[in-house]
């Protein structure tokens, strides 16, 4: 991307993002230096990039409500509603599943924010997340399941160029978890030097095909790594992953959600016992947020440390 395109506004605010240094006991013992970017503080975390672009078209074509798809625990539905109260947008979302299903803490604050929530089937949720193929009303903007699409990565992409601008070419791994893959291909596209972005996938199949179509039409430097997402997406955490996740947060004062992060840093750390890294690597590992999620997962660990959701969309002009 040449610096006449590039956003000011976005950049200045990831640039503002700070990188904290963890402990991970594997990574300690192998000599590998962990800092956890913290892109949590940001409303919606990584999701605030993904829709940054999104509300930039939707406003030049003139559509004042976005549409979009998710789950009943969605952070990216959570952060395009905050998006919609700070920018002035109407919001129309459906979800994956049933009205007779009991609410969630994720949907009362969608529809607290005025946006019309409505159900729909699974096989039927599958259809139009393949096809985006939607009835939209003439004053909609459709933006697909995660943000996922070229604008999408386009504003993850200034995640990678905020931490080589911050921390140069020092770094030699950024690792961040993987759902549909595109805040991986955004970020990679924007890395140049040695440093490598790597997705911890949370799903147990591949990711969307997103990663495949970004960079200009060449494949940027990336890996996405498989066998950490535990028993599968959103489903009940192992033992060893709950210590985990309650080790973590003891040792670094840091909450972390357990359905992305936690297993980015799990990964982290069982690599470096298994020799993945190489003794001096230096690795940024995103937080990218979703700690309004932990309201609706079963285990919580005993932590001490205060939950404080993601509130407000900061406002920037867009």
């Amino acid at each position: 991307m040449q610096s006449a395109l590039i956003d000011r506004a976005l950049l200045e605010r990831a640039l503002s993002v700070s990188h904290q240094p963890i402990y991970l006991p594997h990574c300690a013992a192998a000599g590998v230096d962990v800092l956890l970017r913290r892109d949590d503080h940001l409303p919606g975390g990584n999701k605030f990039y993904k829709l940054y672009f999104n509300l930039k078209e939707a406003r030049a074509a003139g559509k004042d409500t976005l549409l979009s798809f998710g789950g009943a625990h969605s952070n990216h539905l959570h952060a395009l509603a905050l998006a919609c109260q700070a920018e002035g947008f109407n919001g129309r979302v459906l979800v994956r599943g049933y009205p007779q299903s009991p609410t969630t803490h994720t949907l009362q604050d969608v529809s607290a924010a005025g946006l019309k929530v409505q159900f729909v089937g699974h096989g039927e949720y599958r259809r139009l997340c393949q096809t985006q193929q939607v009835p939209l009303a003439s004053d909609e903007y459709l933006i697909p399941e995660g943000g996922a699409n070229a604008l999408g990565e386009q504003g993850a992409s200034y995640i990678g160029r905020a931490v080589q601008q911050q921390l140069g070419g020092d770094v030699r791994h950024i690792v961040m978890a993987a759902g549909t893959g595109s805040t991986l291909a955004g970020v990679a596209s924007a890395l140049e030097g040695g440093t490598e972005a790597l997705g911890v996938s949370v799903l147990k199949g591949p990711p969307g095909r997103s990663l495949y179509t970004g960079g200009k039409g060449r494949l940027p430097s990336w890996k996405m790594l498989w066998g950490f997402c535990g028993k599968g997406y959103g489903r009940p955490l192992t033992p060893a992953m709950l210590a985990f996740w309650q080790e973590f947060e003891y040792n670094n004062s840091v909450l972390i959600d357990p359905i992305y992060t936690l297993k980015m840093l799990w990964a982290v750390n069982q690599l470096a016992g298994l020799g993945y890294w190489r003794r001096g690597d230096r690795i940024v590992a995103v937080h990218t947020g979703g700690l309004q999620g932990r309201r609706g997962f079963t285990q919580q660990p005993a932590t001490t440390i205060s939950t404080v959701p993601e509130k407000t969309f900061a406002r920037i002009k867009v």
